[in-house]
This record gives C-alpha cells, structure tokens and sequence, in this order.
C-alpha cells in the first residue's frame, strides 16, 4: 500500500505534507532511492546552491526533523554519508510506478509505458527514465518529436543546472541521429563491476562537466585507479587518455612518460634525463596533440611526483582549449583551476557486497556470516583493497577467525607517524599484518620480486631468488600479498599495486634495491637471449608468445638500462624486442627508441661475442630511419662503417648491404637502390637471394613497377623456406596480396591473403593481420558477396582495436565500401571523409617529410575523391579536389628527397577522374593523368579506382585520347615520366 506519494503533491497516508523545504527533502530522498543520498547532495537539493544556509548539517538536521514529524519517526534513516528512506518499494509511489514504466519500456511495450513516464519526469527524473521517454516518444510520435524532446531537456539542463545531459543520453541522442564513435586509450576492460561507487561516478562526473581539472583524493586501497577507469570510460569527450605513472619514479621522467603514453614524437627517455629545455619542448608538443577536440586526459596515481603533475596540468589547462584533467593521488594537486573530491569509504552495505564476492571467489561455498562480514567491513574502515585481502582469507580460517586477528591490527601500528591519516594506518595494517606473518624468506622473496611491475612466473622468481623459491611464493599467496593468473603460457604471479609499492618501501629499507635490480636486469638479459635465439627458427611462434607475455617487463628493464647507459644489456634486451615488435608491426617502438640507442653506441666499442648482435640493431634502426625519411640514418651509418657490416649471418649481412644502399640512396649519392639489390640476387645462397628479391619486390613497387614488384616477390617466395618460421612466407604471402590488389587483380591477392592471415593472427602481427584480411573484404564486396563481406568485416572490427598504425583507416575503408555496394552511398561518402580525417590526425615517429604530403594521408584523399567523383552529387568532395591540386605541384617537385610514384599515382588518378567526370579540368590534361597514374603504378585495391572503369570513363568522355597519350608516352614509367607529370601539373595550375 502507497503511503509516501510524490508525483503529483507531496503526501504521507493520504494527507497534504505541509512546509516546502520539507516536501523538497522527500522528493530529493524518493529520487535518490533505497541507498540514500549524502548531506551535500541534500542540502543541495533542498536550498539551491544559491542559498545554502551558514551550517548545512545543522539545518539539514531541522528539515529532517520535521519530515521525521510529517511522516513517522523511523521513515527517514541515518546513513555514514547523510539519509535515506526507511521504506518499502511499495510504500512510495514513485518507486512501484518507476519499475513498471520501465519494464515496459524494456520489453517495448512504448504505447503503455509512456503515460507513466511522462507522470516520472515531474520528479526530476535519473537518465533511465529520461531515456526510456526517449525511446518510448521516438516509437510513439516518431524520431524528431524525441530529438525535439531531448532538444527541450538538453536546453533546460543548461540553462537551469549550466550542465549537459549524461553521456548516456547524449549516447541515445547519437543513436537517433545515426552518429559514431569515441576514441579512448589505455583503458582497462576489467571482468568485475565495480561496487558501490556509482554514487561517487556520478559526482566526479558532474564536476569534470563545470570544472577543468578535477583530483580523486584518498589514501591508497580506496579504488581511485577504478573509480577513475569507470569514469574515463562512460566520458562524454570524443578523445580520451588514460596514462598510469605508477612506473614513473623521478619528476623529471613526467612529461617523457605522459608524452610517451600519448604517442609523442621525441618523447622517449633518452639515456640521460630530458634536459628542462627538451622537457619544455616536449610539453608543448603535448599540448599540441591534445589540442583540437575535447579531450579528456587521466593522470593516474600522482602522489609520488605532485609537484611535477601539477605543473604539467596547470600548463595544459592554461595553454589546450578543450582539455579536462581528471588526476588521481594522495595529495591535492594544490593549483588554482582544481576541484578536488575525496574519496570516501565503502558503506557498510557495499564493502560486505564486495567482501562477500571475493570470498565466494575464493572458497566457493563458503558459510559468510552476515553480523560478522559487517563487522569486519566496519572495522577495516571500509577500504576496499584491506575488504579484499581480508575476505581472501577465508582459503584458510573462517570469518570469525578473521574478526578475531583484527584484534592485534592496532597493535602492528603502535609507534607509527602519528601525524599520518586514520585510513593511511589502517590501510598499512592490513598489508602489514601478512607481512609479519612471512618468514625472512617469504619477506625477501616479496622485496625482490616487487620490481616487477607486470607481474612474473615462476621461472623468474627463481632466477631472481633461487631454486627453492616456491615454497615462499606459495605462502605469499596464501597471505594474499600475490594473486595467481592463468596466462596463456602458465601461472603468473601479480602482486596488487599497493601490496608491489609495501615491497618497494622494504627492499629499499633494506638496502637490497641495486641487488635485486642488476638480479632482474640478469634474468631480462637471459630471456630475452633465449627468445632472441628461437625467434627465426621452427619455434617462432613459442618464442613470440614468450617475449610477448614478457613485453611490459622487459620494456621497462630495456628504459632502465638506456638511462643507466648499459650498453650490453640494451643491445641483448634489444635483438630480442626489436625483432618482437618488428614482426608484431611496431615499428615505431623501434624508430622512436633510434636516438637514445645512437646515443649510447655512438662511443661504444662492442666485445667479440656481441658484434653480430650489435649489427642486428643497427640493422633494425637503420630501417625504420630509412623509410622514415632518412632522420638519425647519418649517424647511425658512422656507427656501422665502425662496427663493420660483414656480418657472420647471411640473412643479416644482406640486409645491412641494403640499409648502405639505402642510406644512399636518401643522401643522394651512391648507385640507385634497385642496383644494388640486382647485384644481390645473383649470389650463390638461397637465403641471400630471397631476402634480396623481397627487398626488391618493395623498391619496385616504391618505383611505380607492381608487376617487376609481383616478379621479385614471387621469386623471394619460391626461395623462403621456413627453416626461419613461419613469419618470412606470412609476409610475403601480405606483400603479394598488396601487390595483386593493387593491380587490381583482387582474386589472386585473396589467394595469398588467405595463406598469410592465419600465421600473422597466430604471431599477433594485428597491424599486417588488419590490413591483409580487409583485402578479403574488398573481394567478397567485388564479387558481389556482400554478406560474405559483412561476416569479413565484423571480424576485421574485433582485430582493428589491438592493430596499430596501417590498420586504422583499413577497416573504414572496408566498410565504406560495403556501404556503397548496399546502396547506402551517403553513409558510404560520408566514412571516406572520416577516413581522410583519421589518417590526417595520424603522426608517425621519426618521419621527416612534409605533413600534408605523407602518403597514408594523400592516399586517403585521393580514394575519397576518386569515389565522390562517381558517387557523389552537387559539391561533394570538392574541397578535398581543391587541396590534392594544391598538393600536386610539391609532390612532384625536384627538391623531394624521394617519391613514391604509386601514392602519386593515385593523386594522379583522382584529380583525372574529377576532371573527366565533374568536368573541372580540359579533357584532354584529365586523360593523361590518367595514363600517369597507370605509368606510375597507382594502387587499384579501392574498388572505385579500378583501371576498366577509369579505362572506360575516358573512352566515352573523350575518344581516342587515352590511345593516343599512351603511344605518346611508350613504353616508360615512374622516373621516367617524372617531366611529364610535372608538365601536366604546372599547365593545371
């Protein structure tokens, strides 16, 4: 029976509730539901935030007071945080009628279910109901009566509240609107929800919405990492960051750090710390990135270094117009811009909920007390990691043993910091409490160990500490100072973040902190040379699997041995990396790491027993500078010339002969590139001559002469073997679907792509593996397989996420050209324009050319304007027209360093086409772009840009030209049509 009713007048049993601010309190406290709401909420609530009293609680305690006195003494309940309702669903109106409009809502019964709504939204009604209108008027009365709706409370949001509707419901109003997606990194993708913080998600919320740079305050163990995950990820900015700088141990490494996690040329820690001149140019390239489109940018766990946080947000904040800083610490960040907001306990409620969840994790089946668990709750103050470590202890006690051990918890703690918090010692008694339980064994085993900061398994607990070290790893797992994960390799042991920082505080207490670092560095040196020595052998796909369950570790070791300037170690840890994300597709790990290793070999003699692996990094950096545009190639050219380049593996010693034509050919002097690599494939070994021909098969392609490129590539597949694994044939099975492809041959380059995508998704190559299985796509939609194609392309959206660089705009593209084949050509149109805009944004470590004429950039438009030209109507793709044509004098021009004719190619195509479809340029200047994009090489791979079509277009625009120009032009390609093209563009402009 109904005894509190709201939604129309405020009554209790039936009769009218006198005095505003009394009926204000029963309102806020029906909206806030079963859990209450706290005394600011209320406050709030009842006087505005214009006319809150001198003492809130004081006045607060009135209202309630009379509400006790309207209603009945036990309606309204003390709670830690403020009041709630002591009253039954079915006692209040609001809360019986919300779920019944809401479960017809869910089942879609619109017609019943918005009568009911309408009456909730007279209570100032939570996103689900708002929502459910929404959905219910959009069935109803049709989409723009709900965009007219969510129009009226959007605007009343503002102008009453001067906030914004929740990105829940701005994701409802781009649901009715058909728009896309957010951009988020380093973002965690936790099993467990979180519990009992919705309250506090919704608060930090509401303040990031009014305030610039908002700080999550507490004591560690309190969930400021998840708490802040959950709000990164429900954000409403289109971009977000998340950056952990628990790893980040002096200041100075701050903006190399935060730079780094952003993706920020030049920002890897160098051997030596960032000078403040170098710090201060990296800090404003930063703001550069963030700069743009509203961003939200996470800095979690800054207590360590604050001073140093709170200068980078303060300038960020002052100099990034559209930028929200959300921190996380243990102390304020004390800057005039922030909003801080502490972080309080756990309920009683929600902290026996979560014990109660880890404990049946634990030992399923076991008996929980209810009295007992909210003692113990109680009594850990409601800190969610000392909750978890205690409910874990049911493995081995029961939970009255456990209340019972808190007895001596304050004992642990007698002779502390007495200035130190409440929460901070509580916190450290629970940690401290499993560390007086361990043995001098167990205590070191957890010091040392406490360097890992990803985790390790037992064979590196081992070679840290012996071969007896399982007992002790045993035991800390039983103290729940470790937890065990089943990795896809075996067990792996983590220590939580808090529990890692104990053991830190220890080992260096203990003064063994450079004795277990040069162990770590001793096991990192050992596995990396055993994964280095399998890695091009029949076991590739083990030793991948290995360096990539190692990778977050050994990067870091890789970081700590630059700075220290150990250059044995950084060349051992580096064959291994290297060559890991070299076929993993990572190559700017690589290219950004080529200053700092220069740095340090620039001196350096190498022993004996390292020259050859000394050369494999050279030869791994000398790459990636080389197709960057040549930035570093000089130096490390001089470090080669000294080190020697005759390297005992012929595989190696050929590649480091192709880096030395390489960087002459970007200096400019020396025999051409093409050359060089014709000498090669006439030497006697095998292996020689095929890694001569794949290098050849790609400075063909770069020349503008695909089917020379098939050739070579075809006869470096004939002469790979998988004595090296599989990943050699993998690559060149891609190499030569993208060759076909871009011929337009999209058949046999299925044919290859096939054979390479299950060996590049087994090495977990995601960048090739992306870009080689749109090329599927693309075929499935040209042989008019269209659900075929969506099937490909669903699969292609779960694997884009872990790709990198190229795969980017592959899976757009893909889908954009699905669209089209489906009819759906604005939809279609619409995503090569984003296209063009993503790769736009992309920024490449190391690459030195011109910013508008980088080739994945210029590639997207020129397919974009290509496809506008056939699909488009009235102006559509017109800017983008105009801009290739700005463009085409400097891609031809003499003064480039280099030229790669297929992009330019497909320049060339693209403004042909415009020209003869859209008649925007002579006829006759049109076709013979067209005949240079085929004399280039263009790519043919989009289905829009096949040459029958192109073929076709200038035969019935403008007969007998196309014939013409081509005899014209005879039999040459790429360079030598270089004049041509450059007459042709210069009579356009």
């Amino acid at each position: 029976m109904t005894t509190l009713s709201v939604l129309d007048e405020v009554t209790w049993a039936g009769a009218p509730v006198a005095g505003e601010r009394t009926r204000a309190l029963l309102r806020a406290l029906v909206e806030a539901g079963p859990r209450g709401a706290s005394e600011a909420a209320l406050v709030e609530e009842v006087w505005g935030r214009d006319d809150v009293p001198a003492n809130p609680a004081k006045a607060l305690q009135v209202v309630v007071s009379r509400a006790r006195t309207a209603t009945d003494s036990g309606a309204i309940e003390r709670t830690p945080r403020g009041y709630r309702l002591n009253l039954q669903a079915g006692e209040v109106d609001a809360w019986s009628l919300r779920p019944e409009a809401l479960r017809l809502a869910a089942e879609k019964r619109y017609a019943e279910a918005l009568p009911l709504l309408e009456r909730l939204l007279g209570l100032d009604p939570d996103e689900e109901v708002i929502e459910a209108v929404l959905r219910a008027v959009a069935a109803v009365h049709g989409v723009p009566a709900a965009l007219e709706r969510f129009e009226t409370y959007r605007t009343g949001l503002a102008d009453g509240l001067g906030v914004d509707p929740s990105p829940r419901l701005r994701a409802v109003h781009a649901e009715l609107l058909a728009r896309d997606r957010p951009v988020r990194s380093g973002l965690r993708h936790d099993a467990d929800v979180l519990i009992g913080r919705e309250q506090d998600a919704a608060e930090v919320s509401a303040l990031l919405k009014s305030s610039r740079v908002v700080t999550i305050l507490g004591p560690g163990g309190l969930g400021k990492t998840s708490l802040a995950q959950v709000i990164a990820h429900d954000a409403e900015e289109p971009v977000v960051h998340f950056v952990e700088l628990v790893g980040v141990t002096a200041p100075e490494d701050l903006v190399s750090e935060v730079g780094s996690a952003l993706g920020v040329r030049d920002s890897v820690a160098h051997r030596d710390r960032l000078t403040p001149d170098q710090r201060a140019d990296v800090r404003s390239r930063i703001a550069q990135q963030l700069d743009g489109v509203p961003t939200l940018l996470v800095l979690d766990n800054c207590e360590h270094i604050v001073a140093a946080v709170a200068d980078l947000v303060a300038f960020l904040a002052a100099t990034v117009r559209d930028l929200t800083v959300l921190t996380t610490s243990r102390s304020p960040l004390a800057i005039g811009v922030e909003r801080v907001y502490p972080l309080g306990r756990l309920g009683t409620y929600d902290g026996s909920e979560l014990f109660r969840r880890r404990a049946v994790a634990a030992r399923p089946g076991v008996h929980l007390d209810e009295v007992r668990v909210d003692e113990i709750v109680t009594r850990l103050d409601g800190l969610p990691l000392a909750i978890e470590l205690a409910a874990v202890k049911v493995r081995a006690m029961s939970v009255e043993d456990i209340a019972r051990r808190l007895e001596n918890r304050f004992e642990l703690l007698r002779g502390g910091d007495r200035s130190a918090p409440d929460r901070h010692q509580t916190l450290v008694a629970v940690i401290d409490w499993s560390w007086n339980l361990l043995s001098e064994r167990e205590r070191r085993a957890m010091r040392w160990l406490s360097v890992f900061h990803d985790g390790f398994t037992l064979a590196a607990a081992e070679a840290m500490l012996g071969a007896d070290t399982f007992a002790a790893i045993e035991e800390l797992v039983d103290q729940s100072l470790l937890t065990v994960v089943e990795a896809p390799l075996g067990f792996r042991y983590r220590m939580l973040e808090t529990v890692r920082e104990f053991g830190r505080m220890q080992l260096i207490d203990a003064g063994e902190d450079a004795a277990a670092r040069a162990a770590q560095r001793a096991w990192a040196r050992d596995y990396a040379d055993a994964s280095a020595g399998r890695i091009y052998s029949p076991e590739q796909f083990d030793a991948m699997d290995e360096l990539r369950a190692e990778e977050s570790n050994l990067a870091d070791i890789l970081r700590q041995v630059l700075a220290d300037d150990e250059a044995e170690s950084v060349i051992r840890l580096f064959c291994a990396m290297g060559v890991f994300w070299t076929i993993a597709g990572e190559h700017q790990r690589v290219i950004m790491l080529a200053g700092p290793v220069a740095d340090l070999l620039a001196e350096w003699e190498p022993p004996p027993e390292l020259l050859e692996k000394t050369r494999l990094v050279l030869a791994l950096l000398l790459f990636g500078a080389a197709v960057t545009g040549g930035s570093g190639l000089e130096r490390l050219m001089t470090i080669l010339d000294r080190v020697g380049a005759e390297a005992a593996d012929p595989q190696l010693r050929v590649m480091l002969k192709v880096m030395q034509a390489m960087a002459g050919t970007v200096a400019g002097a020396g025999r051409p590139l093409e050359d060089e690599l014709t000498d090669l494939v006439n030497d006697p070994d095998p292996e020689v001559r095929a890694r001569a021909y794949t290098f050849l098969s790609h400075e063909r392609e770069n020349l503008g002469d695909p089917e020379g490129a098939v050739a070579a590539g075809r006869e470096a597949l004939r002469l790979t073997g998988t004595d090296g694994g599989l990943w050699p044939q993998a690559m060149l099975h891609a190499q030569l679907s993208g060759l076909y492809a871009q011929l337009g041959r999209l058949g046999e380059a299925a044919e290859h792509a096939r054979e390479a995508v299950p060996v590049l998704r087994r090495l977990g190559a995601d960048d090739d593996l992306v870009q080689t299985h749109a090329i599927l796509v693309t075929y499935a939609i040209e042989q008019g397989r269209l659900e075929e194609a969506a099937e490909l392309l669903a699969e292609l959206a779960d694997e884009q996420p872990r790709g990198g660089f190229g795969s980017r705009g592959a899976v757009h593209g893909a889908r954009a050209q699905l669209l089209l084949a489906q009819g759906r050509v604005g939809e279609g149109l619409a995503l090569f324009r984003e296209v063009v805009a993503t790769m736009g944004e992309l920024p490449f470590p190391g690459f030195t050319d011109d910013p508008d004429l980088v080739p994945w950039r210029v590639a997207a438009e020129a397919v974009t304007v290509a496809t506008c030209a056939r699909h488009g109507e009235g102006t559509d793709g017109s800017d983008l027209f105009g801009a290739l044509m700005a463009k085409a004098p400097r891609l031809v021009s003499d003064e480039r360093r280099s030229q790669d004719y297929p992009v330019t190619g497909m320049v060339f195509l693209a403004l042909g086409l415009w020209g003869l479809l859209r008649d925007a340029l002579p006829r006759e200047e049109s076709v013979r772009l067209v005949v240079l994009a085929d004399r280039f090489g263009y790519s043919r791979s989009f289905l829009d840009m096949r040459w029958e079509l192109a073929v076709a277009d200038a035969t019935r625009i403008a007969p007998g030209v196309l014939e013409r120009v081509s005899e014209e032009y005879g039999e040459r390609r790429g360079l030598a049509l270089l004049d041509e093209a450059r007459g042709v563009i210069a009579r356009l402009g």
